[in-house]
């Protein structure tokens, strides 16, 4: 194998480390297997496009696919294995079924990865949840995986904090962002599924430094992003064929960037000189006719057509009273790609997050496992707090040292066997992800086993009951509510971003992490001088919209 196709397939090149108590990222290894029967009989299966769910084989828009004969490329160096090594749950990949496989067995013939953005962190916006990477901006929502393969994660002397959360990374940091293309109103550029913190590699391949996105020619240089970009020394290639970059692509057209030299710092301050530039087709497959998945997020709704990942999905073929999707929303759609293969006329629409829905965050011990559809669907109790679990809640086990390293498919964790492999796992505390409906019913958007421990922790937005309690004494609590989680803080634990005052308040509507010391439906933070990683409240204040999606979780 030769070393581009290493950078992205084997772990070794991003030396396996285990995330910290409190991560909510969820990354696996994955290994081939045929794959597990789903609700369907021998209908053929078709091209998938989404985000990794779980592993045993590999789990896509709710399929179990069967990778025992696939093989997996990087579509920027077209480079392919047979090895499914360093795939990671929160990767965006095409699937392309086997010949033969139907929905009740899907097998995969292809699986095709295309991370959008590598390179250093340039800028971080807390507020609006965003990081700024090779010049394009990048949302990092509730639904955001974070992993770590630095070697100085699990160094014996002086280890570096571990990537697990937005508020855990740094500028300079080297980071591969995996995710969906989104030109919204916001402005961002990619929204993330999987960021992924990482050593610079010694010997970097073509694409250490990327960029992928609609490019535009409004100025002196193309753009991407914000990214500009030098062709001079630039080969381009369309559909695998070297073409003069004059000409070579076109306003909007998705195209991707890569060299192996970094970027000025930061990125946006002189124009990139990428070494390949290539054509990067937005859906997986442009064969008028043929059926297709589609998951991603909504960026703009018409009449009767919205846009996904760049895509315009034409609504008028979706069953009556389908209704159409917000901007913002977590969608699968499946239809037929039209006849200029980049259009889709959707038969079906699923959403699978409302942009709107309240998200909270939640790590403690899970118990009382219920089967609500033995494979499908259960629900647990964290927290005292009733949580469900579907097809397209995101599944790792990261509870034993260099749990990133061992074969997932000797002992998978995923929705076929999520009650047997919880029960028998040693430790049974979970960092939880998850959103409420209007009723208040929470549903996991993750879960992650993690190694025991005594610390719990909660995110989301206070509640107005019961009545928030605001102490100035240190010894006497502040107390408030997070979806029926009881907290108790001293109120010198209690810290607000940009603001150094101490004995700060806590308000009904802001939204609050909280880690202590856990009880069955309460957490309890003692009083602190500084904040502490296992003891401590970070009040962010009323969320806005840019900050819907945010937790410090």
């Amino acid at each position: 194998m030769v070393a581009r196709t290493k950078f992205l397939f084997n772990r070794s090149v991003w030396a396996g480390t285990a995330l910290s108590l409190v991560a909510a990222a969820l990354l696996v290894a994955c290994g081939g297997g045929s794959g597990a029967a789903s609700n369907a009989g021998a209908t053929p299966s078709v091209a998938s496009t989404g985000t990794i769910t779980a592993f045993g084989s590999v789990f896509v828009n709710g399929h179990e696919y069967g990778t025992g004969s696939a093989r997996f490329y990087d579509d920027d160096t077209g480079n392919s294995t047979t090895s499914s090594t360093g795939l990671e749950v929160g990767m965006v990949v095409d699937v392309t079924p086997k010949s033969g496989s139907t929905v009740a067995t899907p097998e995969a013939s292809e699986l095709h990865i295309h991370p959008l953005v590598r390179g250093y962190v340039d800028a971080i916006d807390s507020a609006a949840s965003t990081v700024t990477v090779m010049g394009q901006t990048v949302q990092v929502t509730s639904a955001t995986n974070f992993s770590d393969h630095r070697a100085c994660v699990n160094a014996s002397t002086s280890p570096c904090t571990a990537v697990a959360t937005l508020g855990s990374l740094t500028t300079g940091s080297y980071i591969t962002v995996h995710g969906y293309l989104y030109a919204g109103s916001t402005g961002n550029s990619v929204t993330a599924t999987l960021v992924s913190a990482a050593d610079l590699p010694t010997t970097p391949p073509p694409f250490a430094f990327k960029a992928e996105g609609p490019i535009s020619f409004s100025g002196a240089n193309p753009v991407i992003g914000s990214l500009s970009l030098d062709f001079t020394s630039t080969t381009c290639r369309v559909a695998g064929v070297v073409k003069p970059c004059a000409g070579a692509f076109s306003a909007g057209q998705v195209v991707s960037v890569g060299s192996a030299a970094a970027p000025a710092s930061p990125a946006t301050s002189a124009p990139f000189a990428p070494t390949v530039a290539r054509l990067a087709s937005k859906l997986p497959v442009q064969t008028a006719g043929q059926t297709l998945e589609l998951e991603g997020v909504v960026s703009s709704v018409q009449t009767s057509s919205f846009v996904v990942r760049g895509v315009t999905v034409d609504a008028t073929g979706l069953p009556a009273g389908t209704a159409m999707p917000s901007v913002g929303d977590l969608v699968e759609v499946t239809g037929t790609v039209g006849a200029s293969g980049q259009s889709v006329s959707a038969t079906a629409l699923k959403t699978i997050r409302v942009a709107a829905t309240a998200r909270f965050g939640l790590l403690g011990d899970a118990s009382g496992v219920t089967v609500v559809t033995a494979g499908s669907s259960y629900t647990l109790n964290v927290l005292g707090q009733t949580v469900n679990v579907n097809a397209q809640t995101r599944l790792a086990d990261m509870s034993v040292p260099h749990w990133d390293s061992r074969d997932p498919v000797a002992n998978p964790f995923n929705i076929s066997t999520f009650d047997s492999y919880l029960a028998s796992s040693t430790s049974k505390h979970v960092a939880v992800r998850a959103e409420a409906d209007a009723s208040g019913k929470l549903t996991a958007i993750s879960i992650a086993i993690v190694p025991a421990s005594s610390v719990c922790r909660v995110s989301g937005t206070v509640a107005t009951s019961p009545a928030v309690t605001n102490s100035a004494v240190t010894g006497t609590p502040s107390t408030f509510a997070i979806h029926g989680v009881s907290v108790s803080a001293d109120p010198t634990s209690i810290f607000k971003p940009g603001t150094a005052a101490a004995m700060q308040t806590v308000t009904a509507g802001d939204m609050v992490t909280a880690v202590g010391a856990c009880s069955a439906s309460a957490v309890t933070v003692q009083a602190t001088a500084s904040r502490s990683a296992t003891n401590y409240v970070m009040d962010i204040g009323v969320p806005q919209i840019s900050m819907r999606d945010r937790m410090d979780f």
